[in-house]
């Protein structure tokens, strides 16, 4: 029995799991099976004479056409982990190889795409990340990012012989709150202090839950303790105002401690509990005030 094996070979391509693209020299799509219709939501028809960059997430465009031109010249081949943009708009993930097509005279024809879908994966991975590493109430980072944040920062200032500085943020009879209102009501008072202090740190800045009522913000690049002390005072005013929980307003206010590295402690662990000395410092002065350790 003989077998038409170019027949054999379209057939096959169609029942590929994977999607299949193929691409002319200016990336130009030319075929596509049906997997990759079922993965990007275009017929074949609508895809074929459209460039290939309609199929990636916009503002990765131009670094994936890096990544794969590099990694061709000198493997003669790219295979990575990239965003893909389905039809609809929506955006997902794919596990990529791309394939440089050359004929007989080795003169370069195109390049053949093999993607399959990872969407499931990545956001299962980043949920998990999210429970590990970030406060389920307030999504701020939770202990154990910080954790890690503090030793980055620890190494980063043995480099450059540099400071920085932690600030223990603890709200003031903070029970009385969960006594006379709830949990629920103390709980959304939480997520609004979350916001307010969120809102006075820069982005380099990390700032993060340790639990209960208390928070930790952690800012490089500030030396002067009057720089310091300015940033204490912004962090209790933004809490002055009223936390409004239907007709009912309730006033907060914190108390902080602040340590610097080196000069507090040399550790995560000696830092915070430096800190954490010195907040206590504040709240036998009545609260709503700062202390140094």
């Amino acid at each position: 029995m003989q077998f038409d094996l170019p027949a054999l070979r379209a057939q096959a391509f169609d029942y590929l799991f994977d999607a299949v693209v193929v691409t002319d020299t200016e990336g130009v799509v030319i075929d596509w099976n049906a997997g990759s219709q079922s993965l990007y939501g275009y017929s074949k028809a609508e895809i074929l004479g459209q460039h290939v960059s309609i199929l990636h997430s916009p503002e990765d465009t131009e670094s994936i056409t890096e990544q794969v031109m590099s990694a061709v010249a000198k493997h003669g081949k790219w295979s990575g982990e990239i965003r893909f943009k389905h039809q609809d708009g929506t955006i997902g993930w794919i596990e990529s190889m791309c394939i440089p097509l050359f004929d007989e005279q080795q003169q370069f024809l195109g390049a053949l795409g093999i993607n399959r879908d990872i969407t499931k994966r990545i956001e299962d991975a980043q949920r998990l990340l999210n429970l590990a590493y970030y406060d389920q109430l307030t999504q701020m980072p939770n202990r154990h990012l910080l954790t890690d944040r503090v030793g980055q920062y620890i190494e980063r200032a043995k480099r450059n012989n540099s400071r920085f500085c932690l600030f223990y943020i603890d709200l003031d009879d903070f029970k009385k709150v969960n006594d006379s209102l709830g949990h629920n009501e103390g709980d959304q008072v939480l997520i609004e202090v979350g916001r307010r202090l969120n809102a006075q740190v820069r982005d380099a800045d990390t700032i993060a839950r340790m639990g209960g009522d208390e928070f930790v913000l952690m800012i490089e690049g500030i030396h002067d303790n009057n720089d310091i002390a300015a940033v204490a005072d912004t962090l209790i005013a933004c809490l002055y105002k009223p936390f409004q929980l239907g007709e009912q307003s309730v006033n907060v206010n914190c108390s902080i401690g602040i340590a610097t590295y080196p000069d507090s402690g040399e550790c995560f662990d000696s830092l915070i509990k430096s800190t954490d000395f010195a907040m206590y410092k504040s709240k036998r002065q009545g609260g709503a005030t700062y202390r140094f350790s």
